[in-house]
């Protein structure tokens, strides 16, 4: 019995079909968190005593913040472990983008051992320049993961008393604010912050 082989463009044909076939779909990112669930009292909006040792939110212990990241994950931003950098940023900010890649820096060279960071991109708009965030995240190669997601409505940003970008909390390891501010900080400034987060002591003097 003589047997057919089959045409080689048939067969190549074939197994590319069934291998794009096999192939899982690219999961999508996501922008917004579907919803933020916030565990506690929210920390007072910024007055004139905002940045100062008068600041109202020093002392309080900030909100549990329960959400998702870029792939949907669940993430939690909580506190009292160790001491925390809890900042906020936005794609389309230009202190943001001009922030970002310094504490990177930072981190890298072992400024920040001992604190913990916690990122939350909020205020996301496809609109908007340098979008979408994971990108612009992923980039920069930003190194504290995962990153929350911020709702549509900026419930996490308006929990923890923010209203402008990047906003920075920064929490004791007894899980109480030490300081917020919001802006660019110099490196100088964040790399004393945390070794005063780490040796326990204040960040501000009265």
């Amino acid at each position: 019995m003589k047997l057919h082989a089959r045409p080689v463009t048939f067969v190549v044909t074939v197994l590319l079909v069934m291998g794009i076939a096999a192939l899982p779909a690219a999961a999508a990112k996501q922008d917004y968190s579907p919803h933020i669930k916030v565990q506690g009292s929210t920390l007072p909006e910024p007055d004139d005593t905002f940045g100062s040792v008068d600041d109202p939110a020093i002392g309080e212990t900030p909100p549990t913040l329960v959400g998702e990241g870029f792939n949907g994950q669940p993430v939690t931003v909580e506190h009292g472990s160790a001491p925390r950098i809890v900042i906020f940023v936005a794609h389309w900010c230009p202190h943001c983008q001009a922030e970002v890649p310094e504490i990177v820096k930072l981190a890298k060279n072992g400024k920040l051992d001992g604190v913990e960071v916690d990122t939350i991109a909020t205020n996301t708009s496809a609109d908007l320049p340098n979008y979408p965030p994971f990108k612009w995240l992923k980039r920069e190669k930003w190194p504290f993961k995962p990153v929350m997601v911020d709702d549509k409505r900026s419930r996490a940003l308006v929990a923890m008393g923010g209203n402008s970008f990047p906003y920075f909390v920064f929490v004791a390891a007894d899980g109480t604010v030490a300081w917020r501010t919001s802006g660019e900080l110099p490196p100088d400034l964040i790399t004393d912050i945390a070794a005063r987060l780490v040796a326990g002591q204040p960040i501000l003097r009265e």
